[in-house]
């Protein structure tokens, strides 16, 4: 995450010109995966979500550059490119590790690419309901299957923020056809993404660029009202 990998996704509300969310996104591995460092702009807490292959030393010199200390390490679900930096992100930083407890046994080293990943344990389980506070951030913790069973989204409600993980891509929604996925339940998590959020909110995946809640409503409510899945657009 050098500074010309850096985009800084959310601005400062120019009611509080001294305090706003602040949000760093790189890209790592061959899979191309968004890692993401998120915090308020005030409290030095910070929170790292899917530290993926290679990710770990630049987002450390991200957060001691920017003054924080790691509050949270949260994986969006347990597929290799989101989970495996989490050993050396963990050992420097000193940070716990979340995860949704279906996911967690994805977090033993194997896989079926042949590299090799350091096991890690969680320490905190993503449930749904729940909330990780990040100094003033808030973020529900919406659990949303189908893409693995027990995949997640980030939610904060009061600055129209979602780290959408694998569920939720700009004109797309995440594999199913993977070791976990399940068509049925990425129908009903796009239904309720639909019927719960914002149109206005701004959606930050685990792959490829932000997009906003109104772009991917439209082939969302066709998914919903159809009951099966079709293809975006």
């Amino acid at each position: 995450m050098s500074d010309e990998a850096v985009v800084e996704r959310a601005g400062v509300p120019a009611s509080d010109p001294a305090h706003g969310v602040r949000i760093e996104v790189g890209v790592f591995g061959p899979w191309e995966t968004n890692a993401y460092l998120v915090w308020d702009g005030r409290s030095p807490d910070a929170m790292v979500v899917d530290p993926g292959m290679g990710a770990a030393g630049p987002l450390m010199e991200r957060v001691q550059a920017n003054g924080l200390r790691l509050h949270v390490i949260a994986n969006s679900h347990g597929h290799i490119d989101h989970i495996h930096d989490n050993g050396p992100l963990i050992r420097a930083s000193g940070a716990p590790l979340a995860i949704h407890p279906d996911d967690a046994y994805r977090l033993d080293g194997r896989n079926v690419y042949g590299f090799e990943v350091e096991a890690s344990s969680p320490s905190r389980e993503l449930r749904d309901g729940e909330q990780l506070r990040i100094g003033d951030l808030v973020l529900d913790v919406l659990h949303l299957p189908g893409h693995t069973e027990g995949s997640v989204c980030l939610y904060e409600e009061r600055l129209g923020l979602l780290l959408s993980g694998d569920v939720l891509f700009a004109g797309s929604y995440g594999r199913t056809d993977l070791a976990g996925g399940s068509d049925e339940a990425m129908v009903a998590s796009l239904g309720r993404m639909a019927d719960a959020l914002p149109p206005l909110i701004r959606v930050l995946p685990g792959h490829g660029p932000e997009t906003t809640m109104e772009r991917e409503l439209p082939w969302m409510r066709r998914i919903q009202q159809a009951g099966r899945l079709l293809i975006p657009g």
